[in-house]
This record gives C-alpha cells, sequence and structure tokens, in this order.
C-alpha cells in the first residue's frame, strides 16, 4: 500500500503506525522482526497512521518505550545478550543526541563498540539490514526523540527534510546532525 507522506510529522507517525501493528498483527517480540507481509497488517498501519496524524491516539499512549526498557531487564536492547551491559545513546550525543533516557538502552559491548557514534538506521543499513529489523524498544525511543526535536525546532511539519531532500526516514531522523536555524535559535529570540 502505497502511502502519500506530506511532511516530518506524518513521516514519523507511519513508522509508528508500523510499530504498533508490528505488536498488534504480527505479534513481534522484543527483538524478532515483522513480517510486514499480510493485507491486514498493511490495513492495520494504514487505520493507525491516520488515527495518529488525526489525533485519535497518540504515541505516548500506545508506545511506552521506558516501560519496555524495564521489562526487558538486564539484556542488550540490539541482540539480546545478557553479559558486559552498558547504557547506549540511541542518537549518540557526539552528535547532539540527547543525554536522557529517552535516547538510552541497554547495549552489549560488542553492540554499542560496533553501532560506534551512528543512529540505528544508519548501523543497520551498513550491515544490509532494513530498518524494520531494528528492535521494536530502540526503534520506538528513536521515533520519539526525533519528534521531539522536529518539534522543538518547528520542522516537523516541513514539506521536506534536510529542505530539498524529500521525505526519507533516514534523513528525517538526522535532524541531530543539522544546525538549528538563527531564527530558532534561543539566542534569536
Amino acid at each position: 500500500m502505497a502511502v502519500k507522506l506530506v511532511n516530518v510529522f506524518e513521516t514519523i507517525m507511519y513508522e509508528y503506525a508500523k510499530l504498533i501493528a508490528d505488536r498488534a498483527i504480527e505479534e513481534r517480540e522484543t527483538v524478532a522482526p515483522a513480517a510486514r507481509e499480510s493485507k491486514d497488517y498493511w490495513s492495520f498501519v494504514w487505520h493507525t497512521f491516520r488515527k495518529l496524524c488525526d489525533g485519535k491516539i497518540t504515541t505516548s499512549a500506545v508506545l511506552r518505550e521506558n516501560k519496555l526498557l524495564v521489562a526487558a531487564g538486564n539484556r542488550c536492547a540490539y541482540c539480546g545478550a545478557t553479559e558486559l551491559l552498558q547504557w547506549e545513546h540511541i542518537v549518540p550525543t557526539s552528535r547532539n543526541g540527547p543525554n536522557t533516557i529517552d535516547n538510552m538502552v541497554l547495549s552489549c559491548s560488542k553492540c554499542n563498540r560496533e553501532k560506534a557514534a551512528r543512529n540505528p538506521i544508519e548501523w543497520y543499513n551498513a550491515k544490509k539490514l532494513h530498518r524494520k529489523h531494528i528492535p521494536r524498544l530502540v526503534m520506538g525511543k528513536l521515533l520519539k526523540v526525533v519528534l521531539e526535536e522536529h518539534r522543538r525546532r518547528g520542522t516537523d511539519s516541513a514539506s521536506d527534510y534536510p529542505e530539498g531532500e524529500g521525505l526519507h526516514l533516514y534523513n528525517v531522523c538526522l535532524v541531530f546532525d543539522h544546525a538549528v536555524p538563527r531564527s530558532q535559535s534561543p539566542s534569536a529570540a
């Protein structure tokens, strides 16, 4: 089902709708990817997407990443390992990601080292894996911090991001890499 996304907000909501459908239709576990093949799945995605965009449901009411973080216990959010765990920033602080629990998961030292200073989408692309394979907890938190940053900057209604690049989730998630326009910076006020 082809969906015409018109702005950054819709791009993020479409990904949220797929995460919701992964759980509701495909019964996706924390780490396993969803098949995302059935007609029921894509119908559910479309209806959920419309409800999210229309404000009939909200991401905070549906996605409870920090609850999932606690439920996951002491295991790597990426591979499920239980040894040598450390807190890892989903969007690296070296790339201006926030130093908050919303931007952190437990990661084994191997995954943390391999991911390095990349966001999960970049890392999975480098591993030749589609973003649907990114664990639900990680993707939900990534979408949350990216949406918050776009809202803070006022770019959530942008019809392409960065300007002239179209609407692609990969680019939308690079918001922390782009300087805040002077008109939006606190010192310009």
